[in-house]
């Protein structure tokens, strides 16, 4: 051997001396994070799997109900899953997606109170921004039938993406007038209207309640003049 070569061999074993430990160290940490992330890759997919299977099995019982209101037992199914998505899987869609349905279907049945208790639920996992609005929605009209209008009013008017303007908008025109506040209805009105001209949208519905506030209704857009040929001379 070589003076040269074993010049580098003593240079590897002092390189492998000052950090052999800490290179092993690195690559135990690399493999057990990745090994942890399949794991919970795995986890997940797991929990996602069983928190669907429940929800169908309560989507079949909430139509059991909904074919027969006299069937006690597919409304204690409704219940009973729904509260175990909620409690055992609250933080995949599926428990958010429960509370809405139960939601619904309280209010289907005239109990606004658990529909309300459900609808805060879902507020209170902090969803994405389309569910939040849905729930807010929901939660805003279930409080407009309970009178609870000042309540209802203060929901909405936490909510300003200029994205679901129209609807909020219109819903606070809905309860302005439920109240007899007319011109706060008219100027909740005036607002949807604008939001929606801005993406070029009608609404009739929205339309007609303007007329029942004393508002005319936004003209509709004017056709293109017809060309007229002129017969020659």
């Amino acid at each position: 051997m070589s003076q040269h070569d074993e010049e580098q061999i003593e240079s590897l074993k002092r390189f492998w001396q000052d950090y052999g430990t800490p290179i092993l160290v690195g690559v135990a940490i690399v493999v057990s994070a990745f090994a942890g992330w399949r794991y919970w890759q795995t986890e997940k997919m797991a929990t996602s799997t069983k928190a669907s299977t429940v929800f169908q099995d309560m989507l079949g019982a909430a139509q059991r109900s909904q074919l027969n209101p006299d069937d006690k037992a597919a409304a204690t199914d409704v219940q009973r899953l729904a509260k175990t998505l909620k409690d055992d899987y609250a933080n995949t869609p599926y428990g958010i997606n429960a509370a809405l349905l139960q939601a619904r279907h309280a209010s289907d049945k005239g109990d606004n109170k658990d529909a309300e208790k459900q609808l805060r639920w879902v507020l209170e996992q902090k969803p994405s921004e389309g569910v939040r609005i849905l729930a807010t929605t929901r939660l805003a009209r279930i409080l407009a039938a309970e009178k609870q209008y000042d309540t209802a009013i203060a929901l909405l008017l936490k909510e300003s993406d200029p994205g679901f303007a129209p609807t909020i908008e219109e819903l606070k025109g809905d309860i302005y007038q439920a109240q007899g506040k007319v011109e706060d209805a008219r100027k909740a009105y005036q607002a949807a209207v604008a939001a929606l001209e801005e993406r070029d949208e009608r609404r009739p519905l929205l339309e007609l309640k303007m007329t029942d506030v004393g508002l005319a209704p936004p003209a509709p857009e004017n056709d293109e003049p017809a060309s007229v040929e002129v017969p020659a001379s």
